[in-house]
């Protein structure tokens, strides 16, 4: 295992209930706003129906969420190669139905359909995420949605809902 040490001050956000309340609208817009145009870019760079672009991300982050359960995220896995094969886990129809909400034959349909359009990839007890993270085209597509990140969080500090706060240097991590 390598060891990484980044001395660089690490930041922390709060958010403020009163300045939230306050600012209740704008902090609705920005956040809706930012939800959809992100809608948008994954939703082009896949051709996607709306309910296929939650199939999608719900299929992505299961194992996101698989391969980061641990508190340090190993290199390996911080960058755009492919995960390995052992942090590859399929995701099911039925958990794809309950973590989106979508009804199992909707989400059957859909899934079929994407996996016709090489979108998804059978496995034999689900379905994953073809390859292709470190394509131009996705990298083009997260650049913008971290683009549309970065604007949603400075509207939301601009008004006061979030408060950054320098925590200093941070320590010595193992990944």
């Amino acid at each position: 295992m390598s060891q990484r040490t980044d001395r660089s001050p690490r930041h922390r956000i709060s958010v403020s209930a009163e300045a939230t309340q306050r600012e209740l609208r704008m902090c609705g817009f920005a956040l809706l706003n930012q939800y959809l145009a992100m809608h948008r870019v994954i939703a082009e760079h896949f051709d996607l129906h709306p309910v296929e672009l939650l199939i999608l991300i719900a299929s992505t982050t299961g194992n996101v969420q698989r391969a980061v359960r641990p508190n340090v995220l190993p290199d390996v896995l911080r960058g755009s190669a492919p995960l390995p094969p052992e942090h590859i886990v399929p995701m099911s129809r039925r958990a794809i139905a309950r973590v989106t909400g979508i009804p199992k034959e909707t989400v059957r349909r859909h899934v079929d359909s994407m996996v016709r359009r090489g979108i998804l990839l059978p496995m034999s007890k689900g379905v994953r995420v073809r390859p292709g993270l470190a394509d131009r085209k996705t990298l083009a597509a997260i650049l913008r949605s971290v683009e549309l990140h970065a604007t949603c969080t400075e509207q939301l500090i601009h008004v006061g809902a979030l408060t950054v706060h320098t925590a200093g240097p941070a320590r010595s991590r193992r990944g």
